[in-house]
């Protein structure tokens, strides 16, 4: 599984819209939604604080284990 799709399975299992957690993230919704489509990556820091908004570990969100905690 993509990044961009453990990063929209994640946010709906929270129930969370994107532009509400594009805010939480104080990005905009366009590039959450680019991060969702892997049409782009976040940097090192973004992708540990949407790890953590999600409470997921990071090496998960990047696809590195099975295991969501």
């Amino acid at each position: 599984m993509s990044f961009g799709a453990r990063l929209v399975e994640l946010r709906k299992r929270k129930k969370i819209s994107q532009v509400e957690f594009a805010q939480q993230l104080d990005i905009h919704k366009n590039v959450l939604g680019r991060y969702e489509r892997d049409q782009a990556k976040p940097s090192i820091e973004v992708a540990a604080k949407i790890a953590k908004l999600l409470d997921v570990s990071l090496d998960y969100l990047v696809g590195n284990t099975k295991a969501d905690l």
